[in-house]
């Protein structure tokens, strides 16, 4: 898992976090690098399950979401171990963004005014998707090393249309710092997740 203190960082000093599908493709990478390679040395694998919890945001560091459904590095572990993949897979994210500008392009939103997010998913089974949204202050309880931190608020927003991954929606919040999460389960207990910062003007 890339920590927080080794991805980029907005223009406000937040980090950007890896969606589900990054955070999935780099497992296998760093198994395929660090593990597998070294045939002499090493016997095996585990993954620490650091359990969920918010640390700088609910689903940072978890491979399973608050309400349970596993992320798409369980299907990684899955193929690690066992060499196939999972019967039914997790949904795999292709682009997250707010009026086309992705994590990584500063993104500042008057309040009051509308903006259309798109969650691109791509489900290997064309299991029908349910998404939900969701809109939480940016954390200020930062700790380190893993020490309890209280989840964020989450912020009132209203939703003019929401229809197959993409939200038509207004934030009428105070300015400041602030993350939309998008999340996408196939109806079995799996789900993919993304966040974009953004700051409100």
């Amino acid at each position: 898992m890339t920590g927080h203190w080794e991805v980029p960082k907005t223009e406000w000093n937040v980090p950007i976090e890896e969606n589900s599908t990054l955070k999935a493709a780099n497992y296998l990478k760093r198994y395929k690098a660090a593990i597998e390679a070294d045939s002499l040395q090493c016997v095996g694998s585990y993954v620490f399950l650091w359990g969920q919890k918010q640390e700088r945001t609910p689903t940072w560091y978890g491979v399973f979401l608050e309400d349970g459904k596993k992320t798409e590095s369980v299907d990684v572990m899955h193929y690690i171990w066992n060499g196939t993949w999972p019967e039914n897979r997790t949904p795999q994210i292709l682009s997250f963004t707010i009026n086309n500008k992705t994590a990584y392009e500063n993104i500042v939103l008057k309040a009051n005014t509308a903006y259309l997010a798109s969650l691109k998913i791509h489900d290997f089974e064309k299991d029908k998707l349910n998404f939900r949204w969701e809109i939480l202050k940016e954390s200020t309880d930062l700790k380190d090393g893993g020490d309890f931190e209280n989840r964020p608020k989450a912020v009132e927003f209203t939703v003019i249309s929401n229809k197959e991954g993409e939200l038509k929606f207004k934030v009428s919040a105070e300015k400041g710092a602030y993350r939309l999460f998008g999340y996408a389960d196939d109806g079995q207990p799996h789900a993919a997740t993304a966040n974009i910062p953004f700051k409100v003007n």
